[in-house]
């Protein structure tokens, strides 16, 4: 299972929608890989489960594709079926 470490955000950097790029590894402490967030919104939908990995204090929490009303794609780390902001609180590069 992918964990994303670190991400990448855009302007303000704010919520969750605001995530460009993640960086991201097969295990908690393996090599990083850079991916877009279109690549791991189409993974996710495709099966392949994600989870946030904060090296800092060891959380983790599942992370789900989901659609704005526009209809553009993010990806939002979740807690009993609810986003959070764990994404937001990853290291960011």
């Amino acid at each position: 299972m992918p964990f994303i470490r670190y991400v990448r955000v855009a302007d303000p950097g704010t919520s969750n929608e605001h995530v460009v790029e993640v960086r991201c590894s097969s295990i908690t402490t393996g090599p990083l890989r850079s991916e877009s967030i279109e690549s791991i919104h189409a993974a996710i939908r495709k099966g392949t489960p994600f989870r946030t990995f904060n090296e800092r204090n060891h959380n983790q929490k599942d992370v789900v594709a989901k659609t704005t009303p526009n209809g553009g794609r993010y990806i939002a780390a979740v807690d009993g079926g609810y986003e959070t902001d764990d994404l937001l609180r990853l290291p960011r590069y």
